[in-house]
């Protein structure tokens, strides 16, 4: 008998393309496999948080408890 996988995340759906960020999120996807904290910092509208919802959706499938986003902002986009 298969085993049904449910998603297991609150990664929300991507509305548009990631242009021109390979290099950011292969870096970032790396970070993350190393080290159980990883910081994006910026100024606002640079994409932090594009990236960091892309890094979440690739690395999906490398996180058997799942992905959760958690908003650490008092705003909610």
């Amino acid at each position: 008998m298969e085993e049904t996988r449910t998603r297991r995340d609150n990664v929300p759906a991507e509305t548009g393309d990631l242009v021109g960020r390979e290099a950011e999120l292969g870096e970032l996807t790396a970070l993350i496999g190393h080290s159980p904290l990883v910081t994006l910092t910026g100024v606002a509208g640079v994409g932090k948080s594009r990236l960091a919802l892309r890094a979440a959706t690739t690395l999906r499938g490398a996180f058997p408890d799942g992905v959760w986003v958690v908003a650490l902002s008092a705003e909610q986009n």
